[in-house]
């Protein structure tokens, strides 16, 4: 393999495997380019891309390396964001997320990333406001999206929560856990009218067992105590063990939308 020439058609081989999903394949052509070439920053976020996949103990060096060697790299400091998260270093990963940000303001993957490694961080704020950010310009059930939702109502802010939630339901009409939100969070504000409307939603969009509660039921809310508060909690249970069914499937659908 000598020459530029050779180098290059490395890449272009452990690229083509990585995007096929072949990523021994890939990781191999990479590794023997860089045999050749130590230094050569594209074979060596292909080699770090590809152990990623694979658990490889060097991968997140090759990509350390590769940010190392050319420091102005968005896309080797986004994907050495990625290795990093993937082994729990989330201040490391927020970092470099940060600086991908900065070096390429245009992305909205690394952006988003940056507000879920914020919030594991316990930088609340920070989150809201970066996967807010992220969320307005990614369409559909995002996962920077679906995260906002999660993220006000962790902190009690219902009203915003809805609000995000029926930006989702909106734009994915026959996403079943964003009308899901919607329903539970109406329930929340108490607004019965809406949490109907949107649970009737879930059930044309998906007659899984597990969701036993109806729109009738939810019409007794409205009735006065013991009586509501007794069916209100039935009702909550029943949705949370609907969404634990089924939110895994949600959000590694929502992958799909970031890449």
């Amino acid at each position: 393999m000598g020459g530029v020439s050779g180098v290059s058609e490395a890449a272009q081989q452990a690229d083509a495997h990585l995007q096929a999903g072949e990523y021994r394949q890939s990781r191999e052509v990479a590794l023997a380019g860089l045999a050749a070439a130590p230094q050569d920053v594209e074979l060596l976020v292909l080699a770090g891309r590809a152990g990623v996949e694979l658990d490889a103990e060097d991968a997140t060096e090759q990509l350390r390396r590769a940010t190392e060697l050319a420091p102005d790299n968005a896309g080797a400091w986004h994907y050495l964001g990625e290795a990093l998260a993937a082994e729990g270093l989330m201040d490391e990963a927020g970092g470099a997320f940060r600086r991908a940000v900065e070096l390429d303001p245009s992305d909205q993957v690394a952006l988003s990333h940056l507000g879920h490694t914020s919030a594991a961080t316990g930088h609340q704020e920070e989150a809201v406001d970066l996967l807010s950010q992220a969320a307005q310009s990614m369409r559909g059930a995002s996962t920077a999206a679906i995260s906002l939702v999660d993220m006000y109502r962790s902190l009690g802010q219902y009203e915003e929560a809805l609000a995000q939630a029926q930006r989702i339901a909106e734009a994915e009409p026959d996403d079943v856990m964003a009308a899901l939100d919607v329903a539970e969070l109406s329930l929340t504000l108490g607004r019965i009218d809406e949490a109907v409307a949107a649970f009737g939603r879930v059930r044309e969009l998906d007659d899984t067992p597990g969701l036993e509660a109806s729109p009738e039921a939810l019409a007794v809310l409205e009735a006065p105590a013991p009586a509501r508060e007794e069916i209100e909690a039935a009702l909550k249970a029943s949705l949370a063990e609907y969404r634990r069914v089924h939110a895994d499937d949600r959000r590694l659908a929502s992958e799909d939308i970031l890449g």
